[in-house]
């Protein structure tokens, strides 16, 4: 038993603009936390070491940068230091090239790992086959030694997709489950779209490591992981054991930056920005068009097709772009690319149950200043809007008014929060680091720990077979499995097939003036 004024010690490995938004206030303002080491590049000495600020009980190590397996001193050290310091957890916020690394360590040195989206990516992942293969197989490497060190002993490995710990895609889960239950019939449609409102010149493209373009990766990777994972957790919360799809293809297509160019080009920038583009860009339009011949994706759109028995059962329609609505104006980037150069969220999303249910999601900013408050913050144009619609069929509907509209307010518990200074999504990303320090130190058992390893097998493989597809031109396919079922055989084998015809319900339907159903 852990002593009261004991803490519980943790790595942070990598302190780019997130961890410094996110994890490094997350662990200061848990007691029962302390944060033992910091690891991150000799290039970025000056700012971590101000993020980090004097303390005692964190050391800072700066280290090379190094490409695939982590250099043998590093790992002697890192490993030294886990048991002198009886560390118990680790946050890994690297580059995602260099996650798998670090998440192999972890596990030799038996710790708990909150590591961020994606699990891994590759160099030049959008135009070679084997690599875009190769992040699916990492997945399956990284589980099979994490269920081998479970044979040993008890620990956890959380990939933070922080949708998953949001109240509002958690309601909207809850809405489709229902439906699902009550009338047996799942999920055939979803539309999803994110926007990142990132406008970036073409000299940044080359330039910027920060959601980098320059190593063969792009929005799949950066963001995009987030939105595959949350139209597989919307899918399964539909889920009925005897309709659950069981094959999975994925086609896909890029905007890379040889196409943004085309959509903006030199003298557009310079009837933009004047005289002053020549002064931050050196490289002609031709000479562009080569350096960034394999760079990663701007945008994606992409359509999964789930098959039952070789059939269509639902198609998935996804559009990300990095390229879209932004609020910048001005030439030279800003010190802070998460959040300070322009950037303005879009994110929707349309879901069709059958004739039962749609559900719409909606969450549109209208400005990029967000540590800025404009009260009312979470309507249309707020840094924190966030609303759902809900249509139900009569038959199901329970003689309520359709739609039924929520804001984010209407479902959590504490109202005055969403229009406060802090961005919803931030506060979720906070309750991911909470939770993850929930189990460290004994409050949280393990089947309480939302979104491990074991139920992202799914959102990996669309992740693989957008980057497979693109490059192949042809579709990707794979076997669909859900991981963690036992929810669905359970209510099954306590209620047995859909109930929503009752009675009692086609006596009301007909009171309502229904006729015919």
């Amino acid at each position: 038993m852990k002593n009261k004024e004991e803490k519980v010690s943790v790595i942070l490995i990598g302190c780019g603009p997130h961890a410094r938004r996110i994890y490094l206030p997350a662990l200061r303002s848990i007691k029962d936390v302390k944060l033992a080491l910091v690891i991150d590049l000799e290039s970025e000495e000056s700012i971590v070491r101000s993020a980090i600020g004097d303390t005692l009980e964190t050391e800072l190590w700066l280290i090379q940068p190094f490409a695939n397996t982590l250099p043998p001193a590093l790992n002697a050290r890192l490993s030294k230091f886990v048991l002198e310091n009886q560390i118990k957890g680790v946050i890994i916020a690297t580059e995602p090239l260099v996650h798998k690394a670090y998440a192999e360590w972890a596990l030799v040195n038996e710790l708990n790992i909150l590591i961020d989206k994606p699990l891994t990516t590759k160099i030049d992942i959008t135009s070679n086959l084997d690599n875009a293969k190769g992040i699916l197989n990492d997945y399956f490497e990284l589980r099979a030694a994490y269920q081998d060190l479970q044979r040993r002993t008890e620990t956890i490995f959380m990939i933070n997709s922080h949708r998953r710990f949001h109240k509002g895609f958690q309601f909207v889960k809850d809405q489709i489950n229902e439906v699902a239950m009550r009338t047996n019939c799942p999920i055939n449609f979803i539309q999803a779209y994110h926007s990142d409102g990132q406008w970036r010149l073409p000299n940044e493209i080359i330039s910027q490591k920060y959601h980098p373009y320059c190593y063969g990766y792009g929005k799949a990777s950066h963001s995009g992981y987030h939105i595959f994972d949350t139209i597989y957790q919307f899918y399964k919360a539909s889920a009925l054991p005897d309709k659950l799809a069981d094959e999975m293809e994925v086609i896909s297509s890029f905007i890379k930056p040889n196409g943004f160019f085309t959509q903006l080009n030199e003298n557009d920038y310079r009837s933009i920005f004047g005289d002053e583009y020549k002064q931050v860009n050196s490289w002609s339009e031709k000479q562009l068009k080569e350096i960034c011949e394999n760079y990663g994706e701007i945008d994606i759109s992409s359509i999964i097709a789930l098959r039952k028995y070789g059939e269509v059962v639902a198609n998935f329609n996804v559009n990300l772009v990095h390229n879209g609505f932004a609020g910048r104006t001005w030439i030279m980037p800003g010190d802070d690319l998460y959040k300070g150069n322009g950037r303005i969220k879009h994110e929707s999303y349309h879901i069709q149950q059958g004739p039962f249910q749609s559900i719409q999601i909606h969450a549109y900013q209208a400005y990029d200043k967000h540590d800025q408050n404009k009260n009312p913050e979470e309507f249309l144009g707020g840094k924190n809007h966030f609303e759902i619609y809900v249509f139900r069929n009569p038959l199901i509907a329970d003689g309520e008014t359709q739609p039924r509209v929520y804001k984010y307010s209407d479902i959590v518990d504490n109202r005055s929060e969403e229009n406060g200074p802090a961005i919803t999504m931030e506060r979720v990303k906070f309750s991911v680091v909470e939770q993850f320090a929930d189990y460290l130190v004994g409050k949280k058992q393990k089947r309480e720990i939302c979104s491990q390893i074991e139920d992202h097998i799914i959102p990996v493989k669309i992740m693989s077979g957008i980057y497979c597809s693109n490059i192949t031109k042809q579709r990707a396919c794979y076997d669909f499995e859900i991981q963690d079922a036992t929810h669905l055989e359970e209510w099954y084998s306590r209620n047995g097939n859909s109930t929503f015809l009752s009675p009692s319900c086609i006596t009301r339907c007909k009171l309502d003036g229904m006729n015919e159903f």
